[in-house]
């Protein structure tokens, strides 16, 4: 009962009838209950971080929202952290690269187009390139053109 001694607006009488409802309901219904205030939560704190660095993938959000609930809060030790990290690095390396390519698919470019636009060598240059990871006005890139679809 101590939390909700603590919550605005939510009478003691309040939270006991509140409590009684939910015990009264079936294990069941309980759990997908729990899940459901949980996933709520955890879509809120994605769509906050999204809001903050609109130009994060799903897997950015995804290292950041762990960072956030496990490692700042020291509940994930720093070898642990550091694994992870790099497992995520490398996935978020390579959805940029595949993003980059759906891209060039979907305007019908080629790697010797993008080389002579960007004045680089060759295309060999630019595939190497982003095998290795995309550089942020690429990037910016890919994300104007995902928003572009999806008006």
């Amino acid at each position: 009962m101590g939390y909700w001694g603590k919550r605005i607006n939510v009478s003691k009488e309040a939270a006991i009838k509140q409590v009684a409802i939910i015990n009264n309901l079936s294990k069941e219904k309980r759990c997908e209950m729990a899940f459901s205030i949980c996933n709520f939560g955890i879509s809120r704190t994605h769509q906050w971080i999204k809001s903050q660095h609109p130009e994060f993938s799903e897997l950015e959000v995804r290292l950041e929202f762990v960072g956030l609930m496990c490692y700042k809060d020291r509940s994930m030790k720093e070898e642990h952290w550091q694994y992870f990290q790099s497992i995520m690095d490398e996935r978020i390396r390579k959805d940029w690269a595949k993003r980059f390519r759906a891209m060039m698919k979907a305007k019908g470019w080629t790697y010797d187009d993008v080389a002579r636009w960007g004045r680089f060598s060759s295309g060999k240059v630019v595939e190497a390139t982003i095998s290795r990871g995309l550089p942020s006005f690429v990037k910016l890139a890919v994300v104007l053109f995902e928003q572009s679809l999806e008006e």
